[in-house]
């Protein structure tokens, strides 16, 4: 059927998502010969979000599909600005460390216990060199094991614009063996 259907140009854009993908049983050697090839076909209308979606790379949301997908990813999550300033933070039902909302637009420094201020200062300064893209960390509190990683942000053009904080209790997930292919609501 897909031979039937697809256009040279449909097979051209299969190529370059291949390796994206990934290869089932067998890689490929060279360039497939249709790929090199530019095939010109109008261009088709371009998609324009509705006023109430956001247009992202690879979809489109509403404020409130973000809102809510981020609030139900099992991790705390706070984005810094470039300018060193709290611009975010998730508000998952397994929150990890409390925030107020009166942290949104403090420094950083200032949402920080004055004995790490050294290190959250280190981590800023090698993300905005562009020396370093991530740091982690892992403490236990309490029973649990928490892992805690920095990512620098940047734009297509590499430029800061900010870090964003992830923090997780995986103290289940250092327990997984084996493997699990069944769901077993049961």
């Amino acid at each position: 059927m897909c031979m039937e259907v697809f256009s040279d140009s449909d097979w051209v854009k299969v190529a370059r998502g291949e390796e994206q993908i990934g290869y089932a049983w067998v890689r490929p050697e060279g360039e497939w010969p249709a790929a090199t090839e530019v095939i010109e076909k109008p261009a088709p209308e371009p998609v324009r979000p509705a006023p109430n979606l956001l247009g992202l790379d690879t979809g489109m949301l509403t404020l409130e599909q973000v809102n809510l997908m981020i609030n139900h990813i099992p991790a705390d999550i706070t984005f810094v600005d470039e300018n060193d300033r709290a611009a975010y933070f998730s508000q998952g039902k397994e929150r990890i460390f409390p925030r107020s909302p009166g942290v949104i637009g403090r420094a950083v420094q200032n949402c920080h216990p004055p004995k790490s201020l050294h290190v959250v200062n280190n981590i800023l300064d090698q993300f905005k060199s562009g020396t370093k893209d991530v740091a982690e960390f892992w403490i236990r509190l309490g029973e649990k094991l928490i892992y805690i990683r920095y990512f620098a942000v940047r734009s297509a053009d590499g430029a800061y614009k900010g870090t964003v904080e992830v923090s997780q209790d995986v103290t289940a997930i250092r327990q997984l063996e084996g493997e699990k292919r069944l769901l077993d609501w049961d």
